[in-house]
C-alpha cells in the first residue's frame, strides 16, 4: 500500500490532498520522469521506498485509495483497465447494471446512463482481447476520442462505483491551444462538461470522489477554458527531485555504484550524500539512474580508493558534459601563478580592471560562492564591463580565455545587436519543434554543449532583446537550461562576460547624441557616470531590476586610455607585427627613434576612438606603407627591414604615408 507522508514530495502531498475534494486534476511539468514513493509492507515496519513510472504510480495509488474502476487512456490507446473485472464493471456501469452495494442508491435514474447502453464494450473485447492484438502485431485502429469521453463522463456522473480515470498524454490531444480546429474544440469541451458532471459516491465505508486526472508536459499546452476559473479543478506541478529526494535516492541505490560494498546494511558515507545532493541540482530520477549506470559501466569507485575522497563529483561532471577529468583541475598551475603578469602584458593601464578579473579568476578556480557549503552550480564567474569604446573590454575577454583555457579560441562571443529582434532568443536556444530550424538547435547550447569549458562573450548586451534577459535570468541563477530539444545544458563550468558601452554616449532628441564621459574625467567621476546609467537602462528603460541584482558586484568599468599608455599600445602592436612578419616572411621589422615617435604622434590623434583607433592609425601609417614596399621592392624572405623615418604628406586633405626603409642583412 501507497504510503504519502511528510517525507513525500510536495506535489505527491497536494495530490493527495486535493484528491478527495477536486473533480479534475491537471498534472504537469517533470511528468516524464520516475516517481519515488513509500510502500507498506505486510507488516507494521517503517516504509520501503520504491519507484515507477508516473501512470504506473496512479494506478496502483487510486487502487489503493480502493477505487473500483480505475482506466487510463492516452491518444494512442484505447481506454484500458488495471483487470479484466474492471472492465467488465466499467461496462456494466456505462449499461446501468451494477450492483448497488447501498439500497438508497437504486433510486437515482441517470439518463445518462441509459444512453451509454449501446456504447458499452463486451468482455471479449476487453483488454484480453487487445493484448492478443498486440502479440499477434495488429497494427491498433485509430482513437475515437468522442467516443472515449462520452462514455468517461457517463463513469463519472455514477453515483455508485468510485471511478477514476488518467488521460496521460494529454498535451498531444490538441496541436495548439491558442488556434484549434473545431474537432479539438469541442473534443475538450465534452472533457469540461464531463467533469463538470463529475459526482460524489457514498458508502458507509468512505466517501470518493470520481476522479479524472490529465497529465501533461506543460499546463499551457491545454485551453485555459478547462482550468481557468474552474472551481472542480485542481493544477499540480510535478516538481524535480529536492535535495531530501536526493539524499534517500542515493542512500537507497548506494550499494550499486562502482567500488561500493554489496552489503545491503553499508550506509552511505556522509561525504559521498552530501556530494550527490550538490552536484545532482536539478536531475530527475531518471538521470540520477544514469549516473549509477555510468559509475559501473566506466568503472568509476564512488569512493576513490586511493584518498577516500568521494568522486560524486567526477562521475556527474563526466554525465553532463561528456568529460572524465575537469579542465579546471587540470589548469596549468605555473600558468596561473603569473596570471598578473599574462593579463598586464596584454591589457595596458586597466588597473582597477585587471585586479577584478584576477578576483574572478582565483574564485573561479576553488569553485565557491556565498551562501553553498559546497561548489555552487551557478557559473564559476560572471563579469560585466562596461565603460568607453576601444579600451580592451573584449581584448580582456581574449586574454582571461588564453589564460584560462591555454587558447583564445575557448572564447565564445556573442554580438548582442544580431538579437535585437523579437524571437532572438530562438536562434539562442533553437527553434520550437516545427519550426525552420528546428534541427540545428540553438547557437548558445550548441557551443555550450560542445565546450563546456568556456568563456561566453556577450558583446553590447544593452541591443539584445528584452526576452533574451529572461534566458540570462535562468542561466545566471541556476547554471542550466534546456533548449528546443529538450536537452539540459549546463553553464555552471563556464564564465560569463557582458560588455556595453552604457553611460558614455546618450541619445537626446535636440542633438541626437549627447556625450556623458570625456578623457578629462576622473576615473571615480567617470566610474560613477557609467555605474548611474546601467542602473537607469536596467530599471526604468528595461523594468527588469531583477536582472540587475543578477550581476551583483560584479561591474569593471574600463578608463579611458590617456598617455602615455598610447605609447605601450604602439609598442605592443609593433612587437605583434614583428613576430607576424617572422613568422610569414622570416622578415624582422625594426624601428629606430625617429619613426616611433611620429609613429606615436600620429595614433594619438585617434586616441579618441580607444585602443581601435590606435590600431586603425597603425595600420594606416605602418602596416599599409610597409606592404607596399616590400611588394614594391620585391624584398627577399631572411632580410631585416629598418624603418628609418615617417614622411607625412597631405595632412589637411589626407593623411599618406611614406617610409625611410633600408634593408639589412640580420
Amino acid at each position: 500500500m501507497i504510503v504519502i507522508n511528510e517525507e513525500s514530495q510536495r506535489w505527491l502531498r497536494e495530490l493527495a490532498r486535493f484528491s478527495s475534494i477536486k473533480n479534475v486534476l491537471f498534472l504537469y511539468g517533470n511528468t516524464y520522469d520516475l516517481v519515488s514513493f513509500p510502500v507498506l509492507g505486510e507488516g507494521d515496519g517503517e516504509p520501503r521506498w520504491t519507484e515507477s513510472d508516473l501512470p504506473g504510480f496512479l494506478r496502483r495509488w487510486l487502487m489503493g485509495l480502493d477505487y473500483e474502476i480505475v482506466g487510463w487512456a492516452d491518444p494512442l490507446e484505447e481506454l484500458s483497465f488495471v483487470t479484466p473485472e474492471m472492465e467488465t464493471l466499467f461496462d456494466k456501469v456505462l449499461r446501468g447494471t451494477e450492483a448497488c452495494p447501498d439500497p438508497a442508491d437504486q433510486s437515482d435514474h441517470h439518463p445518462q446512463m441509459e444512453a451509454g447502453r449501446s456504447l458499452g464494450t463486451p468482455e471479449q473485447k476487453g483488454a484480453a482481447a487487445r493484448m492478443a492484438d498486440r502479440v499477434r502485431g495488429v497494427r491498433p485502429r485509430p482513437v475515437d476520442w468522442d467516443t472515449v469521453i462520452h462514455r468517461i463522463g457517463i463513469a463519472l456522473q455514477n453515483p455508485r462505483v468510485p471511478c477514476a480515470f488518467i488521460v496521460d498524454f494529454a498535451s498531444r490531444l490538441t496541436s495548439t491551444p491558442d488556434r484549434m480546429p473545431r474537432d479539438e474544440r469541442m473534443l475538450l469541451t465534452r472533457m469540461l462538461k464531463a467533469s463538470l458532471a463529475s459526482r460524489e459516491v457514498v458508502r458507509e465505508k468512505g466517501r470518493w470522489n470520481n476522479l479524472l486526472i490529465l497529465i501533461c508536459e506543460k499546463l499551457n499546452d491545454l485551453p485555459a477554458f478547462l482550468y481557468l476559473n474552474n472551481p472542480r479543478a485542481r493544477s499540480i506541478h510535478v516538481e524535480p527531485p529536492d535535495r531530501d529526494e536526493r539524499a534517500r535516492f542515493v542512500s537507497r541505490y548506494y550499494r550499486y555504484f562502482y567500488g561500493a560494498p554489496r552489503d545491503g546494511a553499508a550506509a552511505a558515507p556522509a561525504s559521498v550524500v552530501s556530494d550527490f545532493v550538490d552536484f545532482t541540482e536539478g536531475l530527475s530520477n531518471y538521470e540520477m539512474r544514469s549516473l549509477l549506470s555510468l559509475s559501473m559501466r566506466e568503472r568509476i569507485p564512488v569512493v576513490d580508493e586511493t584518498t577516500g575522497v568521494s568522486n560524486v563529483r567526477r562521475i556527474s561532471e563526466m554525465y553532463k558534459y561528456g568529460v572524465t577529468v575537469s579542465e579546471w583541475d587540470q589548469m596549468d598551475p605555473k600558468r596561473l601563478s603569473n596570471a598578473e603578469a599574462f593579463v598586464r602584458g596584454r591589457i595596458k593601464g586597466q588597473e582597477a580592471a585587471v585586479a577584478r578579473v584576477l578576483d574572478i579568476v582565483k574564485r573561479a578556480k576553488i569553485g565557491i560562492a556565498a551562501g553553498d557549503t559546497k561548489r555552487t552550480n551557478r557559473p564559476r564567474g560572471v563579469l560585466f564591463f562596461a565603460g568607453p569604446t576601444g579600451v580592451g573590454k573584449t581584448e580582456m575577454a581574449k586574454a582571461l580565455a588564453e589564460l584560462l583555457f591555454g587558447r583564445e579560441e575557448r572564447l565564445i562571443r556573442f554580438d548582442m545587436s544580431e538579437y535585437s529582434v523579437q524571437q532572438a532568443d530562438q536562434r539562442l536556444l533553437g527553434a520550437p519543434p516545427g519550426y525552420i530550424g528546428y534541427e540545428e538547435g540553438g547557437q548558445l547550447t550548441n557551443a555550450v554543449k560542445k565546450n563546456p569549458f568556456s568563456v561566453l562573450l556577450f558583446d553590447e548586451i544593452e541591443k539584445a532583446h528584452p526576452s533574451i534577459f529572461d534566458k540570462f535570468l535562468q542561466i545566471l541563477d541556476d547554471g542550466r537550461i534546456t533548449d528546443s530539444k529538450g536537452d539540459t545544458v549546463y553553464f555552471s563550468e563556464c564564465i560569463i562576460i557582458f560588455t556595453s558601452n552604457l553611460g558614455t554616449v546618450a541619445r537626446t532628441e535636440e542633438t541626437g547624441s549627447k556625450v556623458l564621459v570625456t578623457p578629462e574625467m576622473p576615473y571615480p567621476q567617470m566610474r560613477g557616470v557609467v555605474l548611474d546609467a546601467i542602473r537607469d537602462h536596467f530599471n526604468f528603460t528595461l523594468g527588469r531590476p531583477e536582472i540587475l541584482n543578477r550581476f551583483g558586484d560584479n561591474f569593471v568599468v574600463f578608463d579611458f586610455i590617456k598617455p602615455p599608455l598610447d605609447e605601450q599600445i604602439v609598442d605592443l602592436l609593433l612587437s605583434k607585427l614583428d613576430k607576424a612578419t617572422r613568422e610569414t616572411r622570416k622578415t624582422s621589422l625594426v624601428l629606430d627613434p625617429p619613426a616611433r615617435e611620429k609613429l606615436v604622434a600620429l595614433a594619438r590623434k585617434q586616441l579618441h576612438h580607444g585602443g581601435r583607433g590606435i590600431r586603425n592609425a597603425v595600420d594606416a601609417t605602418l602596416i599599409n606603407p610597409l606592404s607596399r614596399y616590400l611588394f614594391d621592392n620585391n624584398v627577399e624572405s631572411g632580410k631585416r627591414v629598418r624603418v628609418l623615418d615617417l614622411v607625412v604628406h597631405g595632412e589637411d586633405t589626407g593623411t599618406r604615408v611614406e617610409l625611410m626603409v633600408r634593408v639589412e642583412n640580420p
